[in-house]
């Protein structure tokens, strides 16, 4: 299903789109220059120290680790931990330098994220950004392949997020101000053994920004400035040295608005676009932790919670609109223990009560990733609200097995089934960690992985409710050389294989449904990464990474290019302490073009009179102008009215490079199919930020 508000892959909001992107013609635009499922897992390569777990071994959890601080620091994620993992290895974005994260050639949408062990539903802001403040992070792990039997629900990525425990400190306030974002940070502790903290923060975007004299040369006039908010809240009771009691919640909401002018390429290209457009989300979490650290290595850790998610868009002078809400009601167990001096063994089961209801009035655009041509395959005028309530359960088990000092093993296995598709399935999963030389590894995993299907495709009247879950195979292999000086280098392969991925059918045949499970994907690649810890007062990482990702419809063994394909990506990321309080930091992204359809023609639109539509090539056939940026962060430590701080200067896009991240026709510039003109979509040129933070 393709909401006429998504514009186009690359980005998902039109209205969003307006501050955040420029357009210039095609023939004209010039480039200008001024843990604990697997011991050793396919973990975000971040350069760290080496993953160690040691059950039962009591750490401060109140407190952030090098490793999450490093990507925290990361040049042009403007301190976003999240923004960050940009500059991993197999990780990129859908639009210029963010956007929802593809992982190793799988989808955004298959990615898992979790929050302290919970599902997260909500993680981005519209804008890429997170909705996590940097200082509640404690610490940060991507599984981008061949993760072990604990995680559930994804044939992607993992991002696994940890918040810090509260501080048993006095009452401290903590206050970050930026040209773009302003947020409040309180901690301290409220008894002998109980702290909290609460974050709040806020855009500032919105008042910086002139309404009146909003409109573009586009035709698009934003009525209200992108704006966002979030909030995060954690009380721990601590029982004793073994018991934590923590109460979480959080949340976060996206506003923007927008009118929508006859000379929209929006509205040229579809003239129900036409008036006012405004997006609203909002979503609220809340939790109860318990966590116990028994004798003899053992850790028990139960979760119960609640998630509310609203998702509501009007469009065309609010003739249109799409009300969609996530109400989701989950508990977790899991329990690990020593066995011997050789076997760590670890189990848990997770259980979701979830219910999706909508309300809608929209043309319903039937078609997928998979499809280039959405703007062709226009459906029928939907009126209608359903809900689907949908349970799912999984239970896991997992063997750690040090057979010698340098050799271990990890068997598993993990069942899940929802009453949805009523599918149960069976995860076989392994890893392989051996110590062949002194400082030589070689890792290898493979697993088999599930998720639910696309619930906008499984609805009555706008999907299939037949729909299966899409599931794929992973195989990871790789070599690690750890050498002096905090000195270290990997090269990992993977192999990744998807199925039952969804399919859009031909809307002249009205025997099928909608949509169908016949598309199967496979993605294959290598990466290369070389850190440097901190020593000598820097740090950095070199990342390279070499990909492949197709998708084929099995109806017509045609095979295409993914989307999001992106052959070869370099990330350079460098941090050096100039001086006692100075910091400075770079960032340096190339990639190969992503992979576009190319436009070769036009045609009468079959909708609308007097109306044109691209006529489309070869699907995703050429790419886009290599990509290239680099990022500056300057950090200073200071005082201010005897109160610690830190000035924060980010010069994003440095060298004021105006990368292409899409091609479209040029309605306006086209008056005959022999001169057909097209516009590049381009990211903005130099942004400087300037930020401080005070600690009180």
């Amino acid at each position: 299903m393709r909401l006429p508000l998504v514009v186009s892959q690359g980005c998902l909001l039109a209205l969003m789109c307006v501050s955040a992107t420029a357009s210039e013609p095609a023939d004209a635009q010039q480039n200008t220059s001024s843990s604990s499922s697997h011991p050793q897992p396919a973990r975000a390569q971040v350069p760290a120290v080496a993953e160690v777990m040691v059950l039962g071994r009591k750490s401060d959890y109140s407190v952030i680790t090098e490793n999450a601080q490093k990507i925290i620091d990361v040049p042009g994620s403007l301190g976003d931990p999240l923004m960050a993992v940009f500059s991993l290895p197999g990780v990129i974005g859908e639009g210029d330098g963010g956007g929802a994260p593809a992982v190793r050639g799988s989808s955004p949408s298959d990615n898992r994220y979790l929050v302290d062990g919970a599902p997260a539903a909500y993680v981005f802001h519209a804008f890429s950004t997170s909705i996590f403040n940097e200082n509640i992070i404690q610490d940060f792990e991507l599984y981008s392949a061949g993760f072990g039997p604990r995680y559930s629900n994804a044939i992607g990525g993992i991002f696994d997020i940890k918040l810090r425990d509260p501080k048993a400190q006095e009452l401290k306030t903590k206050v970050d101000v930026s040209i773009l974002r302003a947020g409040v940070f309180v901690e301290g502790e409220v008894s002998e053994n109980s702290a909290f903290y609460l974050s709040g923060r806020s855009s500032l975007l919105q008042y910086f920004f002139d309404a009146d004299e909003a409109e573009q040369e586009d035709g698009i006039k934003v009525q209200d400035a992108p704006e966002d908010t979030d909030y995060q809240f954690k009380y721990q009771y601590r029982i004793g040295d073994n018991h934590k009691l923590t109460l979480n919640a959080n949340g976060a909401t996206d506003l923007a608005a927008a009118e929508f002018t006859e000379l929209s390429t929006e509205v040229l290209e579809e003239p129900d676009f036409a008036g006012d457009a405004k997006i609203k989300n909002a979503f609220n979490n809340q939790s109860l932790r318990w966590q116990f650290a028994a004798g003899a290595g053992s850790e028990l850790d139960m979760q119960i919670g609640h998630y509310q998610k609203k998702d509501d868009t009007f469009w065309g002078g609010e003739k249109y609109f799409f009300d969609m809400t996530t109400e989701d009601v989950y508990a977790l167990v899991n329990y690990s223990i020593l066995l011997g001096d050789s076997h760590s063994f670890s189990m848990g089961v997770e259980g979701h009560e979830t219910q999706y209801s909508y309300d809608a009035r929209f043309i319903n655009y039937v078609c997928t990733e998979f499809d280039p041509d959405c703007e062709l395959r226009r459906g029928e005028l939907v009126e209608a609200n359903d809900e689907v309530t949908i349970r799912e359960y999984s239970t896991y088990l997992n063997d750690h097995w040090a057979i010698t000092d340098a050799l271990a093993l990890d068997v598993g296995a993990q069942v899940h089934y929802n009453d949805f598709t009523d599918e149960t399935f069976t995860h076989p999963r392994m890893a392989l960690a051996w110590e062949f030389v002194d400082n030589w590894t070689i890792n290898t995993s493979a697993g088999s992985y599930n998720r639910l299907p696309d619930i906008d495709k499984t609805f009555p009247q706008i999907g299939n409710t037949e729909l299966k879950s899409p599931t794929s195979n992973h195989y990871t292999l790789g070599i690690k050389h750890e050498l002096a000086n905090e000195w270290s280098w990997s090269v990992t392969t993977y192999y990744k294989t998807m199925d039952d991925l969804p399919l859009a059918s031909s809307l002249s045949d009205n025997n099928q449904p909608l949509y169908t499970n016949n598309v199967e994907g496979e993605a294959y690649g290598v990466d290369l990464f070389i850190n440097k810890g901190l020593t000598d007062r820097w740090y950095g990482w070199l990342a390279i990474s070499a990909s492949r990702s197709t998708r084929t419809n099995q109806l017509t063994n045609v095979e295409q290019d993914y989307y999001l394909d992106t052959p070869l990506v370099l990330n350079w990321v460098m941090n050096y302490q100039l001086s006692e309080k100075w910091d400075v930091g770079t960032r340096l992204t190339l990639q190969s073009g992503r992979a576009i359809t190319p436009i070769v023609g036009i045609q009468p639109n079959p909708y609308f009179e007097n109306r044109i539509l691209p006529v489309y090539g070869e699907p995703y056939s050429e790419n886009l102008p290599t990509y290239a940026r680099l990022d500056l962060r300057f950090k200073r430590e200071m005082t201010l009215w005897g109160y610690p701080g830190t000035y924060n200067i980010d010069i994003l896009n440095a060298l004021n490079r105006r990368n292409v991240t899409d091609r479209r026709l040029d309605y306006k510039r086209t008056q005959s199919p022999q001169d057909v003109k097209l516009e590049d979509e381009v990211g903005l040129g130099v942004i400087p930020a300037v930020g401080m933070s005070l600690i009180f």
